[in-house]
Formats: structure tokens, C-alpha cells, sequence
């Protein structure tokens, strides 16, 4: 059987009553957390140009806007709802085997829920859709080594989105099948183009995920209305660039053998995922320290993604953007260190040229620990040790094995609402992240999306 067919039959094939508690909960989770940063990349520059673009050429009130009323086409929907879910850099991401590639599976529910709300879906039917698509892309990315072929994982958002989409819009398994082949031909190859060591990182870097659910909701529209693509083009994209290739993510989806969904990290701080355990030992430091300008040294021992590559290189020093920024474990740390949390208003004012704050980050070391790298790299552990030695002889030293947000050490709901109120309620209002939270666990018994979508917009 060929690939599409299997996960064409796996969306098809999929009953909300076959999801355990657990499943339905990280679904939900991850539904109500992808929302909230979302609504708090509202007025970012990537985003403020494509709502513009959509609203400009925009013909049928399909599906709606996040943070508006706005309605567009259901491809520009999916289009400035992706960017905005992954602008910030603070949704969701894969908690993928070792050696795989991590991804970003939240960056298609934009386009799922657009889906959703066209084809007037329930709750339970727009949840199974997004443990379609969260399944799928995890067979996408254990079965394929995206980034060592240049191409990001978000590529995976285009070949998986038609069948979940196709799901809900109540196309046949041909048709879907065909969506997936015309989505992936024609889109499903994303070039690795921009996240290296540089001062500047472009504005695709948030908006890729958007255009890869246009791509992938117009392929589904025009299969739905009789446009045919090859059936095979993932086996042809394995043969044309082969990267070991390992075809038992998708046995496990023919088999319907167990649910990869829970295993997805929910970032506690709106930072670079491998940076998140830093940002934790700085916090728990904070109160401790008193005084930044007492720092002698701030060292962080950890594994290489987070002491060196992007994270760490001379140019992570002296971030010149907010996506720069995000990125730095000296500025995050630094951040924390001073402040005692990292949210999204700690981006605000631009502070990485804040004078005092670059002094701190030249006074932060990084330091590639064996221990750490070896339990990154075997056993997918994310932590590090933060040591502070300040002027008056005090060392200080916080060590993380494994970071908030993981699978294996999850968010209680409470520190879920903390962190989407830094997100949702400067932009909706006080409450609003209390709204959506409670509209995105309603869904198993809501009649329809309409309610969480509204827990989007201004009142």
C-alpha cells in the first residue's frame, strides 16, 4: 500500500471514541496553547502583512481570522492563522526519538480549524482531526530525516493537513489521497533557508507554517473538486532523496498501534525549545540573586543545542531581533536572571539593545557538558545546570534533568493558563485566556468550533 493511501485510511479510519483520556487531553492542550500565541502574535510585522494580503484578495467569507472577525478563503485563513500560531516560536514541538527531527506539529491546527469551521465540524470531529494530523506528521518525521536534507520539518505540515482536512470537508479516500499528492508535489518541500547563526532571521521563519496549510488546503479544495496528482509522490520524494528512510512509522499507522499525540512538549517559556530548561534554572536562581549587576558569571553547562549552534553562537551575543532573541540562551537567560520569568512583554521595547542587559549577557558562559549532550542525544533529555558565582564569593547553581513541558514532566493546567494569559490578555483583555481555556475543553461535547474561535477575537 502505498503511503498516502495508508494515511489517507488512518484519517478516514480514526472515531473520537478510539482516543484514550490522555490523548483527548493533549489534544485539547495543545489546541487551547497553539490558540493563545496565536492571539499574541496579533500585531507582529509578519503577521500585520499577510492579514493585510488576505483581506485584500480575499473572495469567500469561508473561515475566519484570528484576533478578528475577519472572514477570508478558507487558503488565506490558513495562511495568516499558521503565522500567527508559529511567529512567536512558542507553540508546541514534537518530543521526537533520538536522532529524528523535532517539529512543530501545532503548526497545522490553524488550518485544521479553518477546515473545521467551513465544514461546520464538531468538537469531537475537529479534535480527531488534530490527533489525525499530529499522527500523521509524527510518522512524516520518524520515517523521513527532514533538516539533514535541507528541507525543514514544517514541510511535514503540507503533506499531512489534506487528510485531516479532507476528513472533516467529507472527501473520499481517492480524493484525499490525490490532496495529499497535489499538496505535497507541489509545496511539501520547504527549504531549510533560514535558521543558522546571523543577527537577522526573515520573516518566513514565522510564516512558513502558514503557507504551508494555503498549499495544503487549496490541493485539498481542488482534489475535492477533481484534480488528480500522483498517488506515490511520497515514495518518489524517498527515492529522489533518500535519507534513511524507515518505513515503521507508517506500519504503526496501518496498525493503529498506540498514539504518538501525548508525547508533545508544551513550551512553559516563549523561547527556542532547547533553551527552555536555561530559562528554568534562571528563574529558580532569581530570587537568590538580588542584584544582576552582583553577577560575576553565569555559566550554563548543557548540551551542545543549547551552549553552541544558533543558540549559542557569537552572533546569540548581540541578538538583533525579536526572532534573534528568541533564539539566544544568552539573552533568555539574562532575561530571567533579572527578572525572574521570561513572557512575551520581555520581548517588548526591543531590550536586547538595552546596554545593562547586553553587559549581563557578555558575563553568561556556555559550556558544551559530555553528561548533557549524552542524555540530549541517547535518551532525549533536555536539561542543563545553571551556576551563578557572584562578586561577594556566593555560587549559586540550579540543575534541571528535564525541562517543564515535557512529556515526561508536564505543565499543570495552572502553569498552561499562567503562560497563555502573557499571551492572550494584553491583546483580548483580562479573562480571555480563562475563556479559551475553558471553550478548548468544552470541545468533546461542543455542537460546533464557533465558540473557541469567538474565545479568539476582541469583545
Amino acid at each position: 500500500m502505498l503511503y498516502a493511501e495508508t494515511m489517507a485510511d488512518y484519517a478516514l479510519g480514526l472515531r473520537f471514541e478510539d482516543l484514550p483520556p490522555a490523548v483527548v487531553r493533549a489534544a485539547v492542550t495543545a489546541v487551547a496553547d497553539t490558540l493563545a500565541c496565536a492571539v499574541g502574535a496579533t500585531g507582529e510585522p509578519g503577521p500585520t502583512i499577510l492579514r493585510r494580503y488576505a483581506r485584500e484578495h480575499a473572495g469567500r467569507a469561508e473561515a475566519s481570522l484570528l484576533g478578528s472577525g475577519e472572514r477570508v478563503d478558507l487558503p488565506l485563513a490558513a495562511l495568516v492563522n499558521g503565522t500567527l500560531a508559529r511567529d512567536l516560536d512558542a507553540n508546541d514541538i514534537y518530543a521526537a526519538p533520538p536522532g529524528r527531527d523535532l517539529a512543530h506539529f501545532s503548526d497545522a491546527i490553524p488550518a485544521v480549524l479553518a477546515a473545521a469551521e467551513l465544514a461546520g465540524a464538531s468538537g469531537r470531529d475537529f479534535l480527531t482531526a488534530v490527533v489525525v494530523v499530529y499522527e500523521l506528521q509524527a510518522a512524516l518525521v520518524e520515517a523521513y530525516r527532514w533538516i539533514p536534507r535541507g528541507l525543514h520539518s514544517v514541510s511535514a505540515v503540507t503533506w499531512a493537513v489534506p487528510a485531516a482536512a479532507g476528513r472533516l470537508l467529507g472527501l473520499s479516500r481517492e480524493q484525499i489521497v490525490a490532496a495529499i499528492g497535489l499538496a505535497g508535489t507541489t509545496g511539501g518541500l520547504i527549504l531549510q533557508s533560514w535558521l543558522k547563526p546571523s543577527l537577522a532571521i526573515p520573516l518566513v521563519k514565522g510564516g512558513a507554517p502558514g503557507f504551508a496549510g494555503q498549499t495544503a488546503l487549496q490541493a485539498t479544495l481542488l482534489a475535492q473538486a477533481g484534480f488528480t496528482a500522483p498517488a506515490d509522490a511520497l515514495e518518489t520524494l524517498f527515492e529522489r532523496l533518500p535519507s534513511d528512510v524507515d518505513p515503521a512509522p507508517f506500519a504503526r499507522l496501518a496498525a493503529r498501534s498506540g498514539f504518538t499525540t501525548p508525547r508533545t512538549m508544551v513550551k512553559r517559556y516563549p523561547a527556542q525549545i532547547y533553551t527552555q530548561a536555561a530559562v528554568q534554572a534562571a528563574v529558580q536562581l532569581h530570587p537568590a540573586i538580588g542584584d544582576v549587576n552582583d553577577i560575576a558569571v553565569a555559566t550554563v553547562y548543557g548540551h551542545r543545542e543549547v551552549a553552541a549552534g544558533v543558540q549559542g553562537a557569537a552572533a546569540a551575543y548581540t541578538p538583533e531581533s525579536r526572532a534573534t532573541a528568541d533564539h539566544s540562551t544568552p539573552f533568555v537567560v539574562a532575561v530571567a536572571l533579572r527578572d525572574g520569568d521570561l513572557t512575551p512583554a520581555s520581548y517588548q521595547g526591543e531590550p536586547w539593545h538595552d546596554p545593562a542587559l547586553r553587559d549581563l549577557m557578555q558575563r553568561i558562559d556556555l559550556v558544551i557538558d559530555p553528561a548533557f549532550d549524552r542524555a540530549l542525544l541517547v535518551e532525549g533529555r533536555f536539561g542543563c545546570r545553571l551556576v551563578v558565582e557572584m562578586l561577594d564569593g556566593r555560587r549559586l547553581e540550579a540543575t534541571v534533568a528535564q525541562q517543564r513541558g515535557h512529556p515526561d514532566n508536564p505543565l499543570a493546567r495552572d502553569d498552561l493558563l499562567a503562560k497563555m494569559r502573557g499571551f492572550t490578555d494584553p491583546v483580548l483583555g483580562a479573562g480571555s485566556a480563562d475563556g479559551l481555556l475553558a471553550a478548548a475543553e468544552a470541545l468533546p461535547e461542543a455542537p460546533s468550533v464557533a465558540p473557541l474561535i469567538a474565545a479568539c477575537r476582541p469583545r
